[in-house]
């Protein structure tokens, strides 16, 4: 990785012909906002680290203190995170969210390690601390340009209505010529509130840049980590292969050819034993039968049809349904994302009702998924005796890597004594 990715990230707000360009006011205008917007966001975020920080470290030798700390790193991520999507969408920037990497069933001071240990962490604090003193200054020198400049343009508005006079000393200037050249330097000092407006705005596209950007080892650590979840994907997709093959052989197949076998026996008996023969012909009719009834079963597994035709909507009651401990569903998915997306979605839910109903002796069961913006979240929850976990090539690790390999995140909460949340966060685009 060289120094050029922290740069390749943030994109100019305009590319050709600014002054020319509609996309120059629009952008000048965006960017005031977020200038003016950096003290109030910058007193909240001081403020809530430093009651945050204060209480977690004052509490660090107890055992309250821990998960406040690991609260407080959430709570820092998330504004980071809002500060990307700001930027984003105020400066033009392109800024990636960033996420911890630990897994959510780690211990309490596992996790905290490895979050004092990232030093994404350390960088996303350092920027929201520092919101204050540059809200401070960006809302000052906006202030202050800005009401100067516009008021001073004014000047014959003022003027028409009695109320123009310029005090400098013990000098009084009231009249046109002092208005006329009250406005020129107005529209000079606009020209030069616009070039600070936008030098400021670059300044913040720098500091981004440099604090939340993704640093060469957190491109590096998304690329072993899709590296390796495609390397298990590929080879959960064998396991498959080898599965429908085996299901095939061992089920529709054996039945398949005992069909053929009855079939044949039975035309050689309809001449000499008509009775016999009917019998045999019943015997393949049931015998066809079972074999649909195995291949529908395959082809369920594979992509089911309810869902194809009427999304995850009808598909997840569908699934609860045939679940044999009481589960209720709720669901709010529209529009209807990718087949791709809803297949994962669907099988998340098939996995997780499976291993409920095999291990968790729960009562009750409550599936949700819904639509938030662009993020399918599914979640399955349990009140069973709890103790699940993720276990190298068992259902939960394949089912990880295929929300992975989306583009998304699959959680498990499932503490001894339960209850179990399994939480599945898949992106489905615009």
């Amino acid at each position: 990785m060289t120094s050029s990715t922290a740069t390749s990230i943030v994109q100019p707000a305009s590319q050709s012909g600014p002054w020319a360009s509609g996309k120059f006011v629009a952008s000048t205008w965006f960017a005031l906002v977020h200038l003016l917007l950096n003290l109030p966001l910058g007193v909240f975020y001081f403020a809530a680290l430093a009651v945050g920080l204060s209480l977690g470290i004052g509490l660090l030798m107890t055992v309250t203190g821990v998960p406040i700390l690991i609260g407080v790193a959430a709570v820092t991520r998330g504004m980071s995170n809002f500060e990307r999507a700001r930027l984003n969408a105020f400066l033009g920037t392109s800024l990636q969210p960033s996420t911890y990497p630990v897994p959510i069933e780690a211990g309490w001071l596992s996790r905290l390690s490895t979050i004092a240990k990232d030093a994404a962490t350390w960088r996303d604090l350092l920027f929201l601390l520092l919101r204050l003193p540059i809200g401070l200054f960006t809302f000052t020198a906006m202030v202050t340009v800005w009401s100067v400049s516009v008021s001073l343009l004014l000047s014959p508005v003022f003027y028409s209505l009695g109320l123009f006079q310029i005090n400098v000393g013990y000098w009084v200037f009231d009249g046109p010529g002092a208005m006329l050249v009250s406005t020129g330097v107005g529209a000079l000092l606009l020209v030069v509130a616009i070039g600070v407006t936008h030098g400021l705005a670059k300044l913040e596209s720098v500091l981004a840049a440099a604090l939340l950007a993704a640093s060469p080892e957190e491109l590096q650590r998304r690329v072993d980590d899709m590296a390796r979840s495609r390397s298990r994907t590929i080879s959960v997709a064998d396991r498959e292969r080898r599965r429908l093959e085996r299901d095939l052989h061992d089920g529709a197949q054996q039945r398949l050819v005992s069909l053929a076998m009855t079939l044949g026996l039975a035309q050689q008996k309809l001449a000499s034993n008509p009775e016999q023969g009917a019998r045999l012909v019943k015997e393949a009719h049931e015998e066809a039968k079972r074999a649909l009834q195995d291949l529908r079963d395959l082809a369920r597994g594979l992509h089911p049809a309810v869902l194809t035709d009427h999304g995850l909507d009808a598909a997840l009651p569908a699934l609860a349904a045939r679940c044999p401990i009481a589960t209720r569903v709720d669901v709010a998915v529209r529009p209807r994302p990718e087949a791709a997306v809803e297949s994962a979605a669907y099988f998340a839910v098939a996995e997780a009702l499976t291993n409920v109903a095999r291990h968790s002796q729960a009562n009750q069961v409550l599936v949700t998924a819904q639509r938030l913006e662009h993020l399918l979240v599914i979640e399955v929850n349990d009140d069973g005796v709890g103790g699940a976990r993720s276990e190298p090539d068992g259902g939960l690790a394949g089912l990880s890597d295929r929300v992975e390999a989306l583009g998304g995140r699959l959680s498990i909460s499932s503490p001894p004594g339960g209850p179990t949340v399994l939480r599945v966060e898949l992106p489905c685009g615009s």
